[in-house]
């Protein structure tokens, strides 16, 4: 029974608009559509209902979660948009690779398909991890994936926090295609993978059994990376092998961070947020051009003195200066 105001007029009108509207989109929805969408709206609605539950009361916290929150959904809008051109690019570099696929292992994936939808995912997940990496520890990577750390707490809208370039995705993931996957599996794999990476940064203090955190990466583990001082730990998307593997596991039982995004606030604005890891990285390249050409300058002038000709000394004036002559 409805205890609530009971909805104006004008808003049960748009209330049965809404429903109806869904379950025409539902109904007419194929079940690849279904697969790829529904977990991104799962997403976002917990990341909506983390954001009103954590600005429930008036006051500082509402504000500052309030702030983040617009952030965070203008970059995630973004990145929607490029999102569908980066899944062009990739259609189109998946089938170009899949010419050299091996077809033993294909016809494997098709005859066993829930080995194959497994097989899929570890491999998606290795090949985001792979990202992730390349995201941390290269300067281009960086500036592209500086956006996703730069909330100032630890709480589901970091999960919107997405990067309007992640192209640097497109130089291995289309390689998968050699293992005879087929594209519309993968994506559906990566659907649920995002969606459970958007989970991993609630702010609620969920804890999963152990043998559960053993394989999969929880909230509990995954804020030690969002720590100012991690950043190069727990970087697996789903799973924890990856980390356990090269060293980079930290427990979720370890205490947490006390301190999370950059030590300088960042912006409120998206665009200035998005950009400002390719500022920086322009900026060094300038910075280390000028480095560079003041070397080359210095290094020039030296080799000018070092081969200028000395100047001849007149005899007499040697004889008249020295005093022992």
């Amino acid at each position: 029974m409805w205890h609530g105001p009971m909805p104006t007029p004008s808003g049960r009108v748009l209330t049965m608009v809404l429903v109806d509207w869904l379950s025409r989109v539902l109904s007419s929805a194929t079940p690849y559509a279904l697969a790829v969408n529904v977990p991104y709206a799962l997403a976002f609605a917990c990341v909506c209902a983390e954001v009103a539950w954590l600005g429930r009361r008036p006051g500082p916290a509402r504000a500052a979660i309030l702030r983040s929150a617009a952030t965070a959904t203008a970059m995630a809008a973004g990145a929607l948009a490029v999102g569908v051109a980066y899944t062009v690019v990739l259609r189109f570099l998946w089938n170009l690779v899949a010419t050299q696929q091996w077809n033993g292992a294909a016809a494997f994936w098709h005859d066993h398909p829930v080995i194959g939808v497994a097989a899929a995912f570890v491999a998606w997940d290795f090949s985001g991890w792979v990202y992730h990496v390349i995201g941390h520890r290269t300067r281009v990577g960086w500036a592209a994936h500086q956006p996703h750390h730069s909330g100032e707490a630890f709480d589901a809208t970091l999960g919107l926090r997405q990067s309007w370039a992640p192209f640097h995705g497109l130089v291995h993931h289309p390689l998968l295609a050699l293992a005879g996957f087929d594209l519309r599996v993968v994506i559906v794999c990566a659907a649920v993978s995002n969606c459970w990476q958007v989970l991993e940064h609630t702010s609620m203090p969920i804890r999963f059994p152990r043998w559960f955190e053993a394989h999969v990466m929880t909230p509990a583990a995954h804020r030690h990376h969002h720590g100012r001082d991690g950043g190069l730990v727990n970087m697996g998307p789903f799973l924890t092998w990856w980390d356990r593997l090269t060293g980079t596991w930290v427990s979720p039982d370890q205490p947490a961070p006390t301190a999370y995004g950059p030590a300088v606030a960042a912006s409120a604005n998206p665009v200035a947020v998005e950009l400002s890891g390719w500022l920086a990285l322009a900026s060094g390249h300038r910075s280390a051009s000028r480095r560079a050409r003041r070397k080359m300058a210095t290094c020039a002038a030296t080799m000018t003195r070092g081969t200028r000709i000395p100047r001849l000394k007149s005899p007499l004036r040697t004889a008249a200066s020295d005093p022992r002559q």
